[in-house]
């Protein structure tokens, strides 16, 4: 059971923020599987020492579930030869002093966000950076992941905040417990399972190898999905269209399905220069004329005179599509030739060149059967991206933010000078 799925029943109780809009579950047990916020979702890959944060770009906001990948908020790999320019070659701000984990990087809604909160999914990797960089390179690294993540992170807290204003205590406790089973049940083993260890304490001892541990997986675990179920109600995306929705996509889109013309054929080329010249390549041309006129096999000439680079496969080209050849007037014989038949002596800078068609497919579009269930998934990921966007742009307008960096709605984070408030 994917427990990403338990979760929406929770948070779609009757009576959330006064809605009669709220989803209906037909299943008394599960609901939709939910998007996933952020990036596609993927939990890091621990043995490679993949770090989780906060995605940049609402671009990926919503293309799937949990149970397909566990992290929302997912981010390149850093690894100890990772510099800061890798990490954000235009996303640094200008250091003015030494970012401590206790540093506090933005209020937003009354709530702060420490630099601990950013960078502690990091702790590993930074350590490792650390004993190898200059201390002004290492800070340099620091402030740019925090300027790259931040505005995740500032979004998980603009969802946070809402859901805690909106749902009603009863609602906010078992969605806490569900989160708490969820984590106990189907976190823990995942984990284990990723750091190849066999309980609760050896992956307790192997997280702390890392600079992390179970509590700090939890409160993670705990915040994203709390983020991620409510979005997934409060954005209120289309989940199916009609036949007739989808078809009407593709008639406005026909352009995207078309299917240009193939024709697959055989071709015998004489090179000049491989014969010592063009009068020389003529009396081999005149040879092969000759055979083919007396009933010989195309293909057995091609391989026995052609100079083209699959002589050896009887001259034989597989489907080329229309407009892909070099010599037009070749192109010109391959589809206007009745199939089978040999066409003239064409005349280049460089050879002579005889083709023979062997089919042809005329052009046309792929058919709506075969595009309807993947245009459908497409359609419903962009309603997902565009309720989800909605939403934040509605959280953002009535926050309250406050940062030495600038934070805007649909932007990247850049540096201000003193703070800033988005209200």
């Amino acid at each position: 059971m994917r427990h990403a799925q338990i979760y929406l029943l929770i948070l779609a109780l009757p009576g959330m923020m006064g809605c009669e809009t709220t989803p209906k579950v037909d299943n008394p047990v599960l609901g939709p599987p939910p998007p996933r916020l952020e990036s596609a979702l993927k939990q890091q890959k621990l043995e490679e020492s993949a770090v989780a944060s906060h995605a940049r770009d609402r671009k990926n906001l919503l293309e799937g579930d949990f149970a397909e990948s566990d992290n929302p908020f997912e981010t390149p790999v850093i690894t100890a030869s990772t510099t800061s320019d890798e990490i954000a070659s235009s996303a640094v701000a200008e250091p003015v002093e030494d970012l401590q984990d206790s540093t506090v990087v933005a209020m937003v809604n009354g709530m702060p966000l420490f630099v601990s909160d950013i960078l502690g999914v990091y702790d590993f990797q930074l350590r490792q950076a650390e004993q190898r960089m200059e201390p002004d390179e290492y800070q340099k690294l620091r402030r740019a992941l925090v300027k790259r993540d931040l505005k995740g992170h500032v979004e998980r807290l603009l969802l946070l905040h809402e859901m805690k204003t909106t749902l009603k205590k009863e609602q906010l406790d078992m969605l806490n417990q569900h989160l708490e089973t969820a984590f106990e049940d189907q976190r823990i083993p995942e984990l284990q399972k990723q750091m190849g260890v066999n309980s609760p304490q050896e992956l307790e001892d192997k997280l702390n190898e890392q600079g992390r541990s179970l509590i700090f997986e939890k409160e993670q675990f705990m915040k994203q999905q709390s983020a991620i179920q409510f979005m997934a109600v409060r954005a209120k995306a289309k989940d199916s269209f009609s036949r007739e929705e989808v078809l009407a996509r593709y008639r406005s889109h026909i352009k995207d399905y078309e299917v240009p013309a193939k024709v697959q054929w055989q071709r015998i080329r004489i090179t000049y220069s491989k014969h010592g010249g063009k009068d020389k390549a003529i009396a081999v041309l005149d040879e092969v004329i000759h055979k083919l006129q007396s009933g010989a096999d195309f293909g057995e000439i091609a391989k026995q005179y052609s100079d083209g680079t699959r002589a050896d496969k009887n001259g034989s080209w597989g489907w080329t599509r229309s407009g892909s050849l070099a010599e037009p007037e070749v192109e010109e014989a391959l589809f206007s030739l009745p199939i089978g038949e040999v066409s003239q002596v064409f005349e280049t800078d460089t050879s002579f060149q005889i083709v023979k068609v062997n089919g042809r497919k005329q052009a046309g579009h792929i058919p709506f059967a075969d595009v309807q269930g993947k245009l459908e998934q497409k359609m419903i990921s962009e309603s997902r991206m565009k309720s989800t966007t909605k939403l934040l742009d509605e959280l953002y307008a009535k926050a309250i933010i406050e940062s030495e960096y600038k934070i805007e709605k649909g932007q990247d984070v850049n540096p201000a000078n003193g703070k800033s408030a988005a209200n």
